[in-house]
């Protein structure tokens, strides 16, 4: 098996390309894709792999993708990879910034029901008021306590989960627009 260096620390990541290991050309690609190879998408594997690693670089940092291939028959299909690689993450780009605006349209609807319902639990809740009656006491806790959960929806959207989305986002529009290259294969 071949010795590989992962980086360790965040300046070692930012000091080298992300490098892409494969067999052959092909298998940088969807192997069921029909499709000619510069419109193929990317095998998942392949695509999953550069994004993590995308995601992990600082904001300023230029993406450089190193693509080794085995067998050493890269020549004269550079472009369709460059392009492959290019089109796959400006599609995946374009779909993150879709789900996320999705899920800040559901955030901004949840937030408008967790409104009312917690004005709504909250003014039945006083208008039970507190009583000795633990029946009643126990249907004005419960009361209160809805109308805080009814707001757990918009509050975790709007805390937590939009900015992983963002993060994906912003990554693909990087690997879009990231170097290729092909370092010549030692023999």
């Amino acid at each position: 098996m071949e010795q590989r260096n992962w980086p360790r620390t965040r300046d070692e990541l930012n000091e080298s390309p992300i490098q892409v290991r494969v067999a052959t050309v092909e298998g940088i690609f969807n192997p069921m894709d029909p499709s000619p190879l510069e419109e193929r998408s990317l095998n998942q594997e392949v695509a999953d792999w550069i994004e993590e690693w995308a995601e992990d670089f600082d904001k300023d940092h230029a993406i450089t993708v190193e693509i080794h291939v085995a067998d050493g028959r890269v020549a004269g299909r550079e472009h369709a990879i460059v392009n492959g690689l290019h089109n796959h993450f400006e599609y995946r780009a374009w779909q993150a910034a879709r789900q996320l605006r999705k899920l800040l349209r559901e955030g901004r609807i949840s937030l408008v029901i967790g409104i009312c319902a917690i004005t709504g639990f909250n003014l039945l809740s006083k208008a039970i008021r507190s009583s000795s009656n633990p029946v009643v006491q126990v249907i004005h806790d419960g009361l209160s306590v809805l109308g805080w959960v009814s707001m757990w929806k918009p509050m975790e959207i709007f805390l937590y989960e939009w900015w992983p989305i963002r993060r994906e986002k912003r990554a693909c529009r990087r690997l879009a627009e990231a170097t290729v290259i092909f370092p010549l294969a030692v023999r």
